[in-house]
């Protein structure tokens, strides 16, 4: 069974465009993983400061991994004091 993630994320309005760089600049070595099977970034439409991340990973291990990696560090480190809220989501892909 995968495992699917939704991370909310909602950007102070004065650092929106930089949080929405850093989460972009995750894209291309997130989805080189292993065990990532989906990584896409979204804009709410009724609140451009609020990017939804949509993840697919293998298992709980894949996704350990990638919040492991030194690209996961950097974007904690960029937008750790930009948000106003991360909210994450577990889910377990049954269909």
């Amino acid at each position: 069974m995968s495992l699917s993630i939704i991370a909310s994320i909602v950007a102070h309005p004065e650092h929106r465009e930089t949080v929405r760089q850093a989460l972009s600049a995750m894209l291309t070595p997130t989805r080189a993983e292993a065990g990532c099977r989906q990584y896409d970034l979204h804009v709410d439409q009724a609140d451009p400061n609020r990017m939804v991340m949509i993840e697919r990973w293998t298992d709980d291990a894949a996704l350990d991994a990638h919040v492991a990696t030194p690209h996961m560090a950097q974007l904690k480190a960029i937008i750790g004091d930009k948000t106003a809220g991360i909210d994450i989501q577990r889910l377990n892909h049954i269909a």
